[in-house]
């Protein structure tokens, strides 16, 4: 799924580009980290990246998974706050980083650009708000929502085919907080019913009614 909608005005968009530094990252490098000082917006260009927490004991929760082109860490920006999670690309990746001085003078003359941030704060608190609501499921329940919904849990990882979901276990299981074994367990499973068919990096579902009945009618729609 294209994340062009947070986009209506290609022409905006690049000439934001214009105004910062661009970075290129190999994949899996470390784009920034949460409660570093902010660099600025952060734009990306190309690539696919992950945000994230990243904990002391080596744990990860992933927040979102971005397709370009989106922003990112727009938050300090109006705050003057730190970095609020970490950013690693999970593909070669080009980020062009605008200063919170640029920023906000290209937003005195381009208020479109308020309002597609706001879109984009307001969706990622509808994410945060999905992610806590998981806790009162079980893991079937979690897993089978994120199919139906992975854009609800800020996930854009295709934008060829919403159908086919480019994701692998270990990255559902830490938008899940769980094990990677239980993901590929109850995958199986749905895979047994043939709710959906799988390969290695996706999933595809073939039955959305199947897949609906697994979790409650209040939850899964």
């Amino acid at each position: 799924m294209s994340n062009n909608n947070f986009f209506f005005d290609q022409n905006t968009w690049r000439e934001l580009l214009k105004l910062g530094t661009l970075r290129k990252y190999r994949t899996d490098e470390i784009i920034f980290l949460q409660d570093q000082p902010s660099s600025g917006l952060v734009c990306l260009k190309e690539g696919k990246l992950k945000t994230c927490m990243l904990f002391p004991n080596g744990k990860e929760k992933i927040l979102s998974i971005l397709d370009v082109p989106y922003i990112l860490e727009e938050m300090p920006i109006f705050d003057g706050g730190v970095y609020t999670c970490s950013a690693i690309a999970m593909a070669p990746t080009e980020i062009v980083f605008v200063s919170k001085e640029k920023t906000l003078d290209f937003l005195k003359s381009n208020p479109d650009l308020y309002r597609v941030a706001l879109r984009v704060m307001a969706k990622k608190m509808r994410w945060m708000h999905i992610q806590a609501n998981d806790m009162l499921f079980s893991i079937p329940e979690r897993l089978a929502y994120l199919l139906l919904n992975y854009s609800d849990y800020g996930i854009f990882p295709n934008k060829q085919k919403d159908v086919k979901l480019i994701i692998t276990h270990d990255e559902l299981a830490c938008l899940l907080g769980t094990t990677r074994p239980l993901i590929t367990k109850y995958l199986n499973e749905f895979y047994r019913l043939e709710l959906i068919d799988k390969g290695e990096g996706y999933i595809i579902i073939k039955d959305f009614e199947g897949l609906k009945k697994l979790g409650k009618a209040d939850y899964i729609r």
